[in-house]
């Protein structure tokens, strides 16, 4: 029996990859160097699948939303989507504040793109709450050097206040003698 995820000589692909293009030329910048200042800009991002959408390669609004909003700053910039099928892209980017183009070779698509970015402020709720989730309050430098919490690896004066109510607990190793 072959294994679910196996088709034939390869593995199913199960993910899809972002490239943020950034290059240093001499003392000139083209692109924004990529800044971590939001909670989720982490490597594995996991959405619900889009359904309402009648594309053939629909993706969430939050994709988009999130990808913009962690990587370009409060500054007017550009968002080019060379395949734009449905237009998620492009109204994520408008609900953002920035210009955007699109290009598609479907006249159909193109239609339902424009309709859809007419109607952007239908989707806007659901943009802001998933901008929402991503918002940095404090840095995890700032909680750690403040002794806030900070997840397991937090401060010590955290680690000595859960020490002294836990009761003394005995090991193999505690057994094992030299």
């Amino acid at each position: 029996m072959i294994a679910a995820n196996i088709r034939g000589w390869r593995f199913w692909q199960v993910e899809e990859r972002i490239y943020w293009l950034y290059k240093p030329k001499g003392k000139n910048l083209i692109g924004e160097e990529l800044k971590p200042k939001h909670a989720l800009l982490t490597s594995i991002w996991r959405f619900s699948p889009e359904r309402k959408n009648s594309h053939p390669a629909p993706f969430p609004l939050a994709l988009p939303v999130r990808a913009i909003y962690s990587v370009m700053d409060e500054k007017k910039g550009i968002v080019i989507d060379p395949y734009c099928g449905s237009g998620t892209t492009l109204v994520a980017a408008k609900i953002l504040g920035h210009d955007y183009i699109g290009i598609d070779i479907s006249r159909e698509y193109i239609g339902f793109t424009e309709k859809r970015i007419k109607n952007y402020e239908n989707e806007t709720v659901f943009a802001q709450e998933e901008m929402a989730k991503h918002i940095v309050v404090k840095t995890f430098k700032e909680r750690k050097e403040n002794g806030e919490f900070t997840g397991k690896y937090g401060p010590k004066n955290n680690l000595d206040k859960c020490m002294a109510n836990k009761k003394e607990e005995l090991t193999l190793f505690d057994y094992i003698k030299d």
